[in-house]
């Protein structure tokens, strides 16, 4: 029989053991100490942003590299989490979205300039997808670190480009036969190819509904006001909900 101070001690270890691993010290000393209970929530909100995005580049990289590597079964069993994991993206912005426009305006200028469009991250998962653009490397301020991953990201096969040369290689010479024939009597690589491109699809959809869901909460807390960047703000948001990271999927739709 476990006596008292013994099962004390042991959840004591447990507990010890959970703090460590998640290294909750660290962790719950990154948020503001003083300010209102919506700069907490508005700071928590990003963070977890950024943390679901290096496990979205983690899985984009697996993802790449098991369609180099001829294993869609697999690539599409990420491609399927990628899409779970955008999912709780999209449902945090109804977070932000209790928050008045004055509770934003309160603490907007502790923000010091600083704008989701810097973050390296979530370019980094546009560059790893496919939507390659050098220029962002001009439009803002990076550290030597952050810089070298972006110039990797462009330089390195894209998820896109990973797609393509597997489509190529299983001596399918378009997109549009790939749906075309995709349902009919055609070896099962065929089906497969099909099975990936509509999981990349739902993976691109997904970011859609989030560019969606992002510009339509910053209108909610700023109206049409110059982005905290010193970007258009919602002007520019809209203008990025149309942008694919899988154009070629998104066309052959109209060579049906």
């Amino acid at each position: 029989m476990v006596q008292p101070d013994q099962r004390n001690c042991a959840e004591h270890a447990v507990g010890s053991r959970y703090r460590e691993v998640l290294r909750l010290d660290q962790l719950l000393s990154c948020q503001p100490e003083k300010g209102t209970h919506d700069e907490l929530m508005f700071v928590i909100v990003h963070q977890v942003h950024e943390l679901w995005f290096k496990l979205m580049l983690f899985e984009l990289e697996e993802a790449r590299d098991l369609l180099l590597a001829d294993r869609l079964d697999a690539a599409e069993h990420l491609l399927r989490r990628l899409v779970a994991i955008q999912n709780v993206l999209i449902s945090q912005w109804a977070v932000l979205d209790t928050m008045l426009p004055m509770d934003f305006l309160a603490f907007r200028d502790t923000l010091r300039g600083g704008s989701g469009f810097e973050s390296v991250q979530h370019r980094e998962i546009e560059f790893l997808a496919g939507r390659k653009d050098a220029g962002y490397l001009d439009q803002v301020q990076l550290t030597d670190a952050e810089r070298e991953r972006l110039v990797r990201r462009l330089e390195e096969p894209s998820l896109r480009e990973a797609f393509i040369a597997l489509v190529e290689k299983r001596g399918v010479d378009s997109l549009a036969k790939v749906w075309q024939q995709g349902y009919q009597d055609l070896p099962a690589a065929h089906w497969e190819l099909l099975r990936v491109a509509e999981a990349l699809l739902d993976v691109d959809q997904a970011y859609g509904r989030w560019r969606t869901h992002h510009a339509l909460s910053v209108e909610r807390q700023i109206g049409y006001k110059p982005g905290t960047g010193g970007s258009s703000g919602v002007d520019y948001l809209r203008s990025r909900i149309t942008s694919r990271l899988f154009p070629e999927l998104w066309e052959v739709r109209s060579q049906l």
